[in-house]
């Protein structure tokens, strides 16, 4: 467990590293660099001074069925193994914003490790303020064992959540070809006291 806290220690490093280095440079904001640079820290520090302790738990990981053999679905692990922790909160237009760290084995049964930031704008279902919905994105650097090596590579998905609460389960999908990606990896967020 303590490797598997360090790797994604290692990550989050190489995440910062990523966001305030890199993404700048291709950013189309009318802003400089410099100030984009300032930006983006301000706002990452306010996630995690302001927000909440998050647990992540990855739950199932759904192979399309189109895009896969039922051979090939039977080889892979739909199991998720994993756990990762964030700090996320809800901002002043009500939408979820995190940041998060996350370890989970991939479709081989071998660990992965990921870091991101997370924005989803949340409603209201019905009259309920317990129950909300949305639909956002992720940023995130990943590293595989089946992709570059575990080199790190930085990716952007589409995600979806329903909350009760503190309690949410989340969706992401990963697009992709035949035999690859089409992907709906979905795990559950949990607001800790």
């Amino acid at each position: 467990m303590l490797y598997l806290v360090q790797k994604l220690i290692v990550m989050c490093r190489r995440f910062i590293v990523l966001l305030l280095f890199c993404i700048p440079l291709i950013s189309s904001h009318a802003e400089s660099a410099s100030e984009w640079f300032q930006n983006t820290t301000n706002h990452l520090e306010s996630i995690w001074d302001k927000g909440g302790n998050e647990l992540y738990v990855p739950l199932y990981t759904y192979h399309m069925p189109y895009a896969y053999s039922q051979d090939k679905i039977n080889q892979y692990t739909e199991y998720p193994m994993g756990i990762g922790f964030g700090r996320g909160l809800v901002n002043n237009s009500g939408n979820w914003e995190g940041i998060y760290g996350m370890t989970f084995k991939d479709s081989h049964g071998i660990y992965q490790y990921m870091v991101g930031y997370g924005w989803i704008p949340m409603w209201n279902i019905g009259n309920s303020p317990d129950w909300k919905y949305g639909v956002g994105a992720t940023a995130f650097i990943m590293s595989r064992q089946d992709i570059m090596n575990y080199i790190p590579f930085p990716g952007v998905l589409p995600i979806a959540s329903i909350s009760y609460k503190d309690l949410s389960i989340q969706t992401a999908y990963v697009p992709g070809g035949q035999n690859v990606g089409n992907v709906l990896f979905t795990w559950a967020k949990y607001n800790l006291p």
